[in-house]
Parts: C-alpha cells; structure tokens; sequence
C-alpha cells in the first residue's frame, strides 16, 4: 500500500491542488456544473507548495500527505474562510480555531480546498425540501442527472467528490446527511460511531451528530478516518479475501407493488441489491436473512425521538451563536428575523426553525434523547448481530434502514451498487454496531474490488421521470412509518 496517497502516478501536491481548484471554477461553479462549493480556500497553494517541501527532505506525514480535501462549511477553519452553515445570517469574522477532525487532517498533511455547500442550517430551516440549498451557496445539483435528486444536508461534500474535483470530503450527520447523498450522488459514504471522531468546533445540530466520508473508494475512507483518530488501524481489513467467512445479516425484500414495479429507480434498486447479494455469497461471505424492521418501534417511538431531536437542537444552535464571536446574529430569535429581514422571492420558509425557537427546553430533559430512546433503536441493531452472530447487516438503501443506525449512534456505509435506467445512482446500506468501523470497511472493499460499481458522472441535464420518494434527512417520521 502506497503511504503517499498524492504521489501516486507521480504528481505533486501543488499540481494536484492546482488541479482541484481549476476544476471547481471551469467545473463545478460552470453552467452544467454540480455548484457543490461554496467556496475555495485562498491559501491552498501555498500550503501544498509546503508539503511537497516537506516531501523533498523525505517528511512524509501520512497517506493524506498533500492531498486536497474538502470541508463541509459547519467545521470551523482559522484563516480567511468562513464557518457559516450555508447561511447569510452567519458570515462575519472567520472562526479562531480549526475544529478538531480538522487540525488532525492537517497534521496528516492534508490540503483543504475549499467548504461544501449544504441544506441550510444543516435542513433545520425550512419545511419545504430543500435538499442542497443555502442561502448562501445556492441550490446544488447531482452531477449524474442535473434535475435529479441530490439529498442533504451534507450534499456539497458528496457532489464535490462525485464530480472528481477532491478525493475526500467531510460531512455531518444527524439523521441520513451523510448517507443520503453519498447514496444519490453515487460515492461511498461512512458515517461514525457516535463520539469516535471529535465534533469539538464543528457547528452540529445535535449531540447524536456524528462525523462522516465521502470517497470514491474504500481505501480513501479507510485512510481518512485513521487521520481522523490518529490511529492506523482502519485499513487493516481491505485485503484480497475481505468477504471470506463475513457472517452478513440481510433484509429480504417485501412483494413488490405494482406502483413500485413501475418505478425506475426502485427497480434498480431491488435488483441490485440482490445481485450484490450474489457477490457477497460468490466472494466467500455467509448471508444470513434477518427481519431489522418488524415491529421493532411503535410510532409513539418516532414521535419521542423527534421532540427530543428538535429540543437538542435548540440547545446545540443557541449555545453555538451565543458562544461563537464575530458573528452579526447571537440567537435564534435574531437569526430568524435576520432572515426575514433579507428574505428573497422563490426561497425556502423558515417554518421548521421558527419552531424549535418557540419550544420550551427545560435542560434536565436533554438527558431523554440518550437515557431513553437511543438504547431502543439499538437494540434494534444489537439483537439480531447477537442472535445470529453477524459482522454487520446488510439493506437495499430505499429501505431507509439507516435511521436506525443513526438514532442509535452506530456506524453505516453506503456503498454504490450501480445506476438506473434513467442514469441515477443506486446504492446498498451497511451497518453494524457500536465501533465496527473495520468490519464494515472490509466487507464493504470486499464487495467494492468485486464490482467497481462507482461511475462518472455524466451531468445530464433535466429530472429522472419517475425518482424515488425522499423525505427530509434530518427527521423520522413518514419515511420510516411507511418502510
């Protein structure tokens, strides 16, 4: 395995970064492009004429030694950058400090590039979709089908990477931001344990939030979260016979109705899971069919969760703009009328967080979240890994099985599985339980050097004719009712 991720075929850091940025201006921020930036960082240069300085006097500090990255814009960044959640409310004196996930990439050598746009506030504004738009950065687009479905809230950091402008971006999730659009814009996505990377000096949304991946393959995840943790142990398990006794839980598909049959994008979704099923069996895994949805939580369950989720965020948003300097807004009751104030014709309401402002949040009740309702989605998880002795479970990605690894803080990949007939990507979700980060990213190179299903994108324009349904990615309700 190369140590030196940027020197592979030869290039420098700065050629690559020279690279990435003009990418982003002739590609990305183009006409037919996926605006996934939001925008770039006026010092890359010269940090990566400084690592392949470093690299002439032998110092090379990991895999990541000058290779250009991306952010999300919630991780906060010292310099001339600014750390603002897509929102115009929040642009003013860039942050004091770099996050923490963001000073070890740094120490790994690591060049950021530029911030991602993403769902505003993290997809805590509005009640119409908003997948992708920010009042500053504007309205994303998935590169494969420009009308297509592009999901939140981390949507920069997946075009961004789908497009091939960086390797590795960074993104946030509390309930699908991760998974959703690496699903949509076909990259792998690796959502983290709860607690295993630091949110220290990033702008989460709530305490459940964790810190993700987007890849165009499995080593760079790998790598990537060993520079993350500052440990090296990651990749450990991306070797030849990965699947090889792999004990996999799996879904099995319910009848497929005639409204679905005649959707493109369930079709291909159904298929290629079972035909990923076949591979895994094929590459030595042992599949063992499990039942992670019957029953496992009432609807009261749900609606326990979403009160909590949105107290959490009430809290999480008003002590971050109270404590952040150099910001123009100091609460949610000035951000919102901040918007109000600067609202233009065809954007998005604030109705969702108008709501979380009007909520009453006695702080002895945060301790519900994690005290009551998280350890059931876990068990949801736990019972049948136990039961059936699995190394991690297996879903086709619409059967939105990945709320429950993201309420029970547990990690989850998603992982490309192929396109549709209409040119949008398909997917698989992998999950397992607490810290089995390596078991999933073996299993998951496993099936990647098995397939390479990853594709370019193609930037076609207009909308699939008939897309899957996707609801909001930060909240359950609808979408894990009716799955």
């Amino acid at each position: 395995m190369s140590k030196d991720m940027a020197r592979q075929g030869g290039a420098t850091s700065e050629s690559l970064v020279k690279d990435s940025l003009k990418l982003i201006a002739n590609i990305d921020q183009g006409l037919q492009g996926g605006n996934a930036f939001i925008e770039t960082n006026p010092d890359a240069l010269s940090e990566a004429k400084a690592r392949d300085q470093e690299r002439g006097r032998g110092q090379v500090r990991s895999y990541l030694h000058g290779v250009p990255i991306a952010l999300k814009d919630v991780f906060e960044t010292k310099g001339r950058m600014q750390t603002s959640a897509g929102s115009n409310a929040l642009v003013g004196a860039p942050a004091e400090k770099n996050a923490k996930v963001v000073d070890n990439l740094l120490k790994a050598g690591a060049v950021v590039v530029g911030k991602t746009n993403l769902s505003e506030l993290s997809n805590f504004r509005s009640e119409a979709p908003a997948d992708g738009w920010s009042s500053r950065g504007g309205q994303t687009l998935n590169p494969h089908r420009l009308g297509g479905q592009v999901a939140g809230s981390s949507s920069g950091s997946a075009v961004a990477v789908a497009q091939g402008h960086v390797p590795l971006a960074l993104g946030v999730e509390t309930n699908g931001s991760i998974i959703a659009p690496a699903a949509y814009n076909g990259v792998f996505g690796l959502k983290t344990t709860a607690g295993l990377v630091s949110t220290e000096g990033v702008m989460t949304s709530s305490r459940m939030d964790t810190v993700g991946t987007f890849t165009r393959n499995v080593r760079d995840a790998a790598e990537a979260l060993n520079a993350m943790t500052e440990t090296d142990a990651y990749d450990d398990g991306l070797h030849a016979d990965a699947l090889k006794g792999k004990r996999i839980g799996y879904a099995p598909l319910p009848e497929l109705s005639a409204q679905d049959a005649a959707n493109p994008a369930i079709r291909a979704d159904r298929k290629h899971f079972e035909q990923a099923l076949e591979v895994l069996k094929d590459k030595g895994a042992i599949l063992v069919p499990v039942h992670l949805l019957d029953n496992c939580i009432s609807i009261d369950g749900y609606d326990a969760y979403n009160d909590e989720l949105f107290k959490d965020v009430k809290a999480h948003l008003e002590g971050y703009l109270a404590g952040r300097s150099g910001l123009p807004v100091k609460s949610l009751s000035e951000l919102i009328a901040f918007n109000k104030q600067n609202q233009q014709p065809g954007q998005p309401d604030q109705k969702i967080l108008e709501m979380i402002n009007g909520l009453d949040v006695p702080p002895e009740q945060l301790e519900k979240l994690l005290e009551k309702i998280v350890p059931v989605f876990q068990q949801v998880i736990d019972d049948p890994l136990i039961e059936h002795n699995l190394d991690a479970m297996l879903s086709n990605f619409l059967s939105h099985s990945y709320y429950f690894s993201a309420v029970a803080g547990y990690p989850g990949m998603s992982i490309p599985s192929g396109m549709d007939d209409e040119g949008m990507p398909t997917a698989l979700h992998l999950q397992g339980t607490k810290n089995s980060e390596p078991k999933l990213l073996s299993i998951a190179y496993g099936y990647e050097q098995a397939t390479q299903a990853v594709r370019k994108p193609a930037f076609e324009p207009g909308a699939p004719s008939s897309p899957a349904v996707v609801e909001s990615d930060e909240t359950v309700e609808e979408v894990v009712q009716a799955s």
